[in-house]
């Protein structure tokens, strides 16, 4: 039988340490906010699924003034009110606990600590363990044999956590748990507002307490302390130091009681914190969710979501001849259908087909297995027989097809000698129009439809431990893939009303999905690659390195990492003693913007700028663009991304072909390595300044009118009103920095990223 365990969750305190170690996160829909939220879910689930308690109960402050204010006017006077955002918030964390069916305990005139500090009591003396999980130090007191505290660790994340017992308190502060109250009360807690004795610091106070005990047992032998100063102090302040330890005593006698039968975790309710995250859309916290035990294949709806009739999905596997002639007549007399492809790799030009799903109408779908392997006692209709059927269909102008991310499934049927026509409708873009953040099928499955699907880790696993696809048992296979393409179905007929009533769908119908085949042919085709000067390239670039190298061991006399951050911390700040700027937990920063204000300090300075640019220039471009040429086709493919930018615009991945170095001779060397093929040459061409044109037509600036209409350079005349000289004295320079000025304000960049971006 699995021994007893009750986790205490300091709800205050979590709450306040995520609402300001998290960035702020809004709902999507509604612009409410909830970071703080998110962040106190994270570390409940975390809790949950780590320390799988059997017992869970939650503390909150009250409103009302505490028995520590009646003692102490200033007591945390001089905390600033809790903001609105996070106030707002309190009420989410509520609901949040309880959809976990976590009993809250509260009460007026005693703050959490008092309540942590009263159950954890009882729970130890009714024999169970507990846990304490907070972000205030104050409950370090509480630990004890049977009570522990899990404390966030101070440079980690907000849900990297230490589990401190008696051992680990005491060297953390020196003293053992029972005297952290009369630590603070000599020298004070300024986070609460505890005066402490004047004078009197951290160091002082252990000694103390090591030498004598308690702050009632140093006041007992206060004629053997020593030196004499320290001992006028005490004598001095006995008051204070009394009423200081009073106030950072914890009380552990609140009138509550704790019930562990009404505490039990056994009772939390799935079907109400999914709906909750639904809501708020905590989509990747959905995966984190306790006890999940839904099929490979299940789909769990919720009554509440609301959009539409929710029914048991019915999907088949396609095994024999049969079977796939009548799918194929079947889908010849559809007016659309949905399909997916489940493959090998996310990698689209080097993929194997595993599987086709195709679905006609909600809740029903077919799975057609063409590549599982190890599977032998179930039939798979041949690869060559499926393509063949199924080409015509995908191929038929007038035969509309929903997907979703279709320019992958595209690109990969293209490999097979398929030609995907008429992809009608891409949910992904569609959502991605509408605003969505996530825009992957389970994640608006979940948020739209109000429907839970199996991850893909869930089916194949993560790390070392992740299988193919093709392993996947067949019928696992076809009930993922069967909701896959099931769902895109369903969320295409949600997802087109709403681009109709948000004014978007001649953008989508009319240029998103258009672009879609232009996208999939661009990457097919790819871009040539000369290898060998890439090559002819690394090994200059390596000399070169290792001539900068050794004129940085020069420069102070011996060997060192150069590529390490401390190691180079500790010769420029302790043996050279450069000037120190901005201090990190492994040193002194050492960054590219800190080394800069160092320039002409010191020769090494320069040295290692050069040796870092030439070092990044080589990893990033010359050795890693041969490592992606397609060996099948010679040539680099890099991913076109619709749906990424907020700004709309194509960005480019694996490689990123839009951040090629251009400013530069070895920059300008790099982009020689991409050519043309025998009897071709490159063609670039590029709109010029469009995104400021519409602005200037959008805003009527004159400014920007005035310079359009008169054919200027908009980005060297706003140069010159920048550094207030000519046009004809723009340098390129200059003209650069006004261009990220002119985008970095139409795009909405702050004033921090502004500065960084034209190191202004």
């Amino acid at each position: 039988m699995k021994e007893p365990r009750l986790v205490l969750f300091d709800g205050n305190a979590l709450v306040h340490r995520a609402f300001h170690a998290l960035p702020p996160l809004t709902v999507s829909k509604t612009g409410e906010m909830v970071g703080a939220v998110y962040g106190f879910a994270l570390m409940l689930l975390k809790v949950i699924n780590e320390l799988k308690p059997t017992h869970c109960a939650i503390a909150f402050d009250m409103k009302a003034p505490t028995f520590r204010h009646q003692l102490f006017d200033q007591y945390k006077a001089q905390r600033p009110p809790t903001p609105d955002g996070l106030v707002r918030q309190l009420g989410r964390v509520r609901e949040l606990v309880a959809a976990f069916r976590i009993p809250i305990f509260e009460l007026e005139g005693f703050e959490a600590d008092d309540v942590l500090g009263t159950l954890s009591q009882q729970a130890s003396q009714q024999g169970i363990d507990a846990v304490i999980v907070t972000g205030d130090a104050d409950t370090m007191q509480l630990v004890s044999p049977k009570v522990k505290v899990l404390y966030p660790k101070p440079r980690g994340s907000f849900s990297d956590t230490t589990l401190y017992d008696e051992s680990a308190v005491s060297q953390k502060y020196g003293v053992t748990p029972e005297h952290i109250a009369d630590l603070k009360g000599l020298k004070g807690d300024p986070s609460d507002n505890i005066p402490g004795i004047p004078g009197v610091g951290e160091k002082t106070a252990v000694k103390l307490i090591q030498q004598f005990g308690t702050i009632e047992e140093i006041y007992a032998h206060l004629s053997e302390v020593s030196p004499p100063k320290l001992q006028a102090l005490l004598r001095q302040n006995e008051a204070i130091a009394h009423q200081s330890k009073e106030l950072a005593t914890i009380v552990t006698e609140v009138p509550l009681t704790l019930h562990l039968n009404d505490c039990q975790t056994g009772r939390y309710d799935r079907q109400q914190a999914t709906e909750l995250f639904r809501e708020l859309e905590f989509f990747s916290l959905l995966p984190k969710l306790p006890e999940i035990q839904a099929d490979a294949g299940a789909l769990e709806a919720s009554p509440q979501a609301g959009i539409m009739p929710q029914v048991e999905p019915a999907y088949h596997t396609i095994t024999t001849t049969p079977a796939f002639d009548g799918l194929l007549n079947r889908l010849k007399d559809a007016k659309s259908f949905a399909f997916d492809l489940e493959t090998t790799s996310l990698d689209a030009m080097s993929a194997k087909l595993v599987g086709i799903s195709v679905s006609l109408a909600p809740a029903e779908a077919y799975y057609i297995p063409v590549g599982h392997v190890g599977w032998g006692e179930v039939e798979q209709l041949p690869l060559k027989q499926v393509v063949s059927g199924l080409k015509p269909l995908l191929e038929d102008a007038s035969l509309p097809k929903l997907s979703h991310n279709g320019k992958y499934d595209m690109t990969v049927l293209a490999e097979y000698g398929v030609t995907v026509n008429n992809l009608a409708f891409d949910t992904m873009v569609a959502a991605y129009l509408l605003g969505e953040k996530s825009l992957g099928l389970k994640a608006l499955a979940f948020g739209r439809l109000g429907i839970e699907m199996t991850t893909i880790s869930a089916l194949i696993g993560t790390g070392a431990k992740q299988r193919s696809m093709s392993e996947v048992a067949i019928k696992e296979a076809a009930d993922y893939a069967g909701a896959d393409a099931d769902i895109t179905g369903r969320l295409a007929e949600l997802l087109q009303p709403e681009l109709h009533q948000q004014g978007l769908w001649q953008l989508f119908s009319e240029v998103e999905m258009p672009l879609v085949p232009v996208l999939v042919g661009m990457e097919k085709n790819g871009v040539a690659l000369n290898t060998g000067l890439l090559q002819q390239m690394a090994h200059r670039l390596g000399e070169q390195l290792l001539k900068l190298e050794a004129e940085v061991y020069n420069s102070v006399g011996h060997r060192f990492n150069v590529n390490s951050p401390q190691q180079l911390s500790s010769v420029l700040f302790e043996e050279l003693n450069l000037p120190t700027t901005r201090k990190t937990k492994g040193g002194y920063s050492t960054s590219a913007s800190v080394l800069e204000e160092l320039r002409g300090v010191h020769p090494i300075i320069e040295l290692i700028l050069d040796y870092r640019q030439l070092a990044k220039l080589k990893s990033t471009y010359i050795d890693a663009l041969p490592a992606l040429v397609n060996p099948k086709t010679g040539r680099v493919h890099t991913s076109f991304n619709q749906t990424r930018t907020a700004t709309g615009r194509l960005s480019s991945s694996k490689p990123n072909l839009q951040n090629i170095p251009v400013r530069g001779e070895m920059a300008r060397e790099i982009r020689q390595a991409f050519v043309a093929p025998p009897d071709s040459f490159l063609l670039a061409g590029d709109y010029s300044q469009i995104d400021l044109r519409v602005l200037a037509h959008l805003s009527q600036d004159p400014g920007l009118l005035s310079a359009f209409r008169q054919d200027e350079d908009i980005h060297a005349t706003t140069a010159a009103q920048l550094f207030n000289v000519a046009t004809s004295q723009v340098t390129p320079d200059m003209r650069r920095l006004a261009k990220t000025v002119n985008f970095g304000v139409i795009y909405g960049m702050s004033d921090y990223g502004l500065e960084q971006a034209t190191e202004l």
